[in-house]
């Protein structure tokens, strides 16, 4: 429902008045009544109305005085103007000052000010229509201006923050060390960084377009392992490592697809170019250092069995040494016996033979206690050679174990390298363990540096005793452990587990135990390099593996594997 429409009708005659007013309001229109300029003025200040009618000669305030103020008050409020007495300037002034209408009075037909009236309305609906469009209008140009601007000013940040994130990006891969370059397919350079572009001897803008190959290695065509070819081949990333003789130095080239926006057309690869010249030099002098200290600790391994050696070769050679001195007074009496076997012979074979000799030789025999000799002279020869063999036995250990191996891997038996360490390090576990073997008799062999798992297995078993001991504390007497060395093999690789009735080893250090230095000995018991030796040897220089299995007061095996390949 559309809300009431209000008219301020101005006229001093009253009768007049009335009847124009009685008739709007049968039109349905809010009549508000004013006999003088001065109170239709306050009236429209009051009640602001829709439309205005107006005489224009009025008492107090004539109807061009209220004109004018309302039109200062109310630019669109339509007025129409109702007079009998003007003139045709009358009309005109009232036009010019923004009257929308003119009816002369008396008027001869209200249909004409009803029509009038209608007129104006819909002007002035029309004019609102306008006017909140406008607004409209206004406040969307106003707001689309506020967001252009938001806009322009947000764009404006952003290409700021480009370009200084271009700028930072350059100045960054300026400040790269590494030599950096974009390629397009046929391998001409797109883009480098600063440090690319001064190892070559050229301007980025100069470097632009050339073959990367030409730049980086002085030739026509690209070098035999291009990992730009390779990735242009298989769409994947590569690296190799190259000696450039342009350069003197050594590098490591990676190269990294790059595709299109749609991420699926190649378009090049990103190279890079590392210098690894220095930490070739480094991995060159670490070898060289891992080398000595495995040679010092081997040295070391030699100095803590020499003393169990020595033991060990002591005990044959005093059991050879006291055959020897019981074979001496052995031949002192046999000596006896046949110088006196000899007198018999001799008188035999002149005829002198006497019941006294023979008395005398039946004395020598008794003296030197043949029975006896019989049987143990050849018992003394047996265990001299026993020992004589035991004693080359553990000389040819320790010399195979002390020698210095191979730099190459050479092919050999495991079980060999076991059997070897087994007896150089006897001392350190026959008073505390038992030895058992399991070896494979027809274990494959494999190529390795012998010496270096020679000190991998001396480094288990030794351990492995003092795990041993560990667990048995202070009473060593009558209760020994076991420890187990088993060879076995598949189509791939040679294991071997050692075994152990130690301690075992808590759960909480298992991830440390072949860190270098880590030891849960005693200060001056133990260096923490036994086991990172073990690790390195097996993991990093035969691509082997090491594993273990523990159980806390159970004991613990490790698990080695090594390929049988190499």
């Amino acid at each position: 429902m559309e809300p009431e429409i209000t008219i301020l009708y101005a006229e001093d005659d009253p009768l007049l008045r009335h009847s124009t007013s009685r008739y709007l309001s049968n039109m349905g229109f809010h009549i508000l009544e004013a006999e003088d300029g001065r109170q239709a003025w306050e009236l429209f200040l009051e009640k602001k109305p829709d439309l205005v009618l107006t005489d224009l000669r009025m008492p107090v305030m004539d109807g061009f005085q209220l004109l004018s103020r309302i039109l200062a008050e109310s630019p669109d409020t339509p007025i129409i103007v109702i007079s009998g007495v003007g003139t045709l300037p009358d009309v005109i002034e009232a036009i010019g000052l923004g009257a929308w209408d003119y009816l002369s009075k008396p008027i001869p037909d209200m249909s004409i000010l009803s029509h009038a009236v209608d007129r104006a309305l819909d002007r002035l609906k029309l004019v609102r229509t306008s006017r909140d469009h406008q607004q409209i209008l206004e406040q969307t140009v106003r707001e689309r201006t506020r967001k252009l601007a938001d806009e322009l000013k947000e764009r404006k940040k952003i290409e700021q923050l480009v370009t200084n994130a271009k700028n930072e990006w350059e100045r960054t891969m300026d400040a790269m060390p590494d030599l950096i370059a974009l390629l397009d397919t046929e391998q001409r350079i797109i883009r480098l960084n600063r440090t690319m572009a001064t190892a070559i001897g050229l301007t980025p803008k100069e470097a632009v377009g050339t073959k990367c190959y030409l730049c980086m290695h002085g030739k026509k065509c690209p070098p035999e392992k291009c990992p730009h070819l390779q990735m242009m081949q298989d769409g994947q990333p590569h690296t190799v490592e190259i000696y450039e003789e342009l350069f003197d130095r050594t590098f490591e080239v990676s190269v990294v697809p790059r595709f299109d926006v749609d991420n699926i057309t190649l378009i090049g690869s990103i190279h890079i170019a590392r210098d690894i010249s220095a930490r070739k030099e480094a991995e060159h002098e670490q070898k060289k250092l891992h080398s000595q200290l495995l040679h010092a600790q081997k040295l070391e391994s030699v100095g803590q069995l020499a003393a169990g050696i020595a033991h060990e070769i002591n005990t044959p050679c005093q059991y050879v040494g006291t055959n020897l001195d019981f074979l001496d007074e052995a031949s002192h009496d046999i000596s006896k016996l046949v110088a006196q076997l000899q007198t018999l012979v001799q008188a035999e074979e002149q005829g002198s033979l006497s019941p006294r000799l023979f008395q005398d030789a039946r004395q020598a025999l008794e003296d030197a206690d043949w029975e006896y000799l019989s049987t143990e002279i050849p018992n003394a020869v047996t265990q001299s050679r026993d020992g004589i063999r035991r004693v080359s036995s553990i000389v040819r250990a320790m010399k195979e174990f002390s020698h210095p191996g191979s730099k190459e891997k050479v092919a050999i038996n495991l079980n060999t390298i076991i059997q070897t360490t087994i007896t150089v390090a006897t001392n350190e576990w026959k008073y505390v363990a038992e030895v058992k073997t399991d070896l494979d008799p027809d274990l494959h062999s494999i190529p390795c540096l012998s010496d270096e798992l020679g000190q991998v297995i001396l480094n288990m078993v030794v351990n492995a005793a003092h795990a041993i001991a560990e667990q048995l504390g202070g009473n060593l007497e009558g209760s020994k452990g076991t420890i187990t060395i088993v060879t076995r093999q598949d189509e791939k690789w040679v294991e071997l587990r050692i075994s152990d009735t130690g301690a075992g080893i808590p759960e909480a250090i298992r991830a440390r135990i072949f860190d270098p230095f880590f030891t849960t000995k005693e200060v001056g018991k133990g260096t923490g390099q036994g086991l990172a030796i073990v690790h390195d040897v097996v993991v990093d220089k035969h691509q082997g593996t090491i594993a273990l299995e523990s159980e806390v007061g159970v004991g613990t095996t490790f698990i080695i594997r090594l390929p049988k390949n190499g």
